[in-house]
């Protein structure tokens, strides 16, 4: 079949990748002018995600990441409060993207390809974009537009996101940047602070490059806060251009009333071992954390997968994995005989939605363990 995919992050990749694996023409659109570099911070390498990349890729986890030993918990005064065992694999987004972008053939991925309108007949998809190009079908179209998704508010009118209670401020700073000796008992352990209503981790990533060399990999660190009311984060989301975002701010956009607020609020509220973290970081970024759950998974000819489908909160630490598994169930579904193409994507739909329900409600439990986010009611 022909299959086209609307956006070309995480989640895109991995179904053009497994569906170009089982004899499918797939052609990924992302709307941004260029591949997305630098854009994300550190993720969790699951076993599903290994998996996925080393059947696809042949990447090892030493390859692909910076390993952990210790989860250490830490007072406002630097001391350890609980220090266990810990072995996670932490990998940055760019190196799981660009891992993915490398194993697609050439001329699979269109950027500056932003779809605008969709329509569906009873033999495909005809997308439309705004650069005016002309419409491109498809037997099927896979909707990995990210929590934000515009082809799932065309599908679902009315649906959309919802603010969850808190931000995250976030941010990579690169391991070199500090004197050893202040940042030794960060090396290769996660370490954590929390206080009211607030949660600060820190672990190791690659480097941008991909490096795993001591000195040369980045420390990772995210700053959830409550911000109960959704109006008050309407200047966070403001960029330094004025505009205002949908539920993020790139590195590099925030505005300098935000710089200027976290760096005010990590020196005052954060341990000095991490609050060094913040005021060396160049570009930090800012997501609002928010849950966005589609009503099906599946529309006639058109599937969405990753955040589109629906968006896990980040404590569940499994939005990759969750990724690869879309789209190795997708590639499955459809490598099945089949005469009616829409039931097959409605059967797939319901049952991949039944497989995610657990994690969707693992992230809120974990948000309030923590004293973050709105109570459930």
């Amino acid at each position: 079949m022909k299959i086209a995919i609307a956006g070309g992050s995480i989640a895109g990749l991995a179904c053009a990748l497994t569906l170009t694996c089982t004899g499918h023409d797939v052609h990924v659109y992302e709307r941004s002018a260029e591949p997305l570099r630098g854009r994300g911070g550190g993720v969790v390498v699951l076993r599903q995600m290994l998996r996925f990349l080393e059947q696809h890729g042949h990447r090892t986890r030493a390859m692909l990441a910076v390993p952990t030993h210790r989860r250490r918990w830490i007072d406002i005064d630097g001391n350890v409060t609980r220090d266990d065992p810990e072995l996670l694999p932490f990998s940055s987004w760019d190196a799981v993207y660009r891992s993915l972008c490398s194993m697609l053939p050439p001329g699979a991925l269109h950027y500056g390809r932003n779809v605008t309108s969709v329509a569906e007949d009873a033999d495909g998809v005809e997308i439309r974009f705004d650069d005016g190009a002309t419409p491109v079908r498809a037997d099927i179209l896979i909707a990995a537009d990210g929590t934000g998704s515009r082809l799932r508010s065309m599908l679902f009118p009315g649906n959309a996101s919802s603010y969850a209670g808190y931000i995250a401020w976030r941010g990579v700073v690169s391991e070199n940047a500090f004197n050893r000796d202040d940042v030794a008992d960060l090396i290769e352990n996660m370490t954590l602070y929390r206080s009211d209503a607030e949660l600060f981790m820190t672990f190791l990533i690659p480097a941008l490059n991909g490096s795993l060399e001591s000195g040369m990999r980045r420390f990772n660190w995210l700053w959830y806060r409550n911000e109960p009311y959704e109006s008050s984060i309407g200047a966070f989301l403001t960029g330094r251009d004025g505009h205002r975002h949908h539920a993020s701010v790139s590195p590099g956009e925030l505005s300098e009333q935000s710089l200027a607020y976290l760096h005010r609020a990590a020196l005052d509220g954060l341990p000095r071992t991490l609050s060094q973290l913040v005021a060396a970081t160049d570009a930090p970024f800012l997501q609002a954390i928010s849950d966005a759950l589609s009503p099906s998974f599946a529309k006639g000819r058109i599937a969405l997968v990753g955040d589109a489908a629906c968006t896990l909160r980040p404590h569940t630490g499994s939005g990759t994995s969750k990724s690869a598994d879309d789209a190795v169930s997708l590639a499955e579904a459809l490598a099945t005989p089949q005469t009616d193409l829409v039931q097959l994507l409605n059967d797939w739909a319901t049952a991949r939605r039944s497989a995610v329900e657990p994690l969707l409600q693992k992230g809120p439990r974990l948000a309030q363990s923590f004293g973050l986010g709105y109570p459930s009611h």
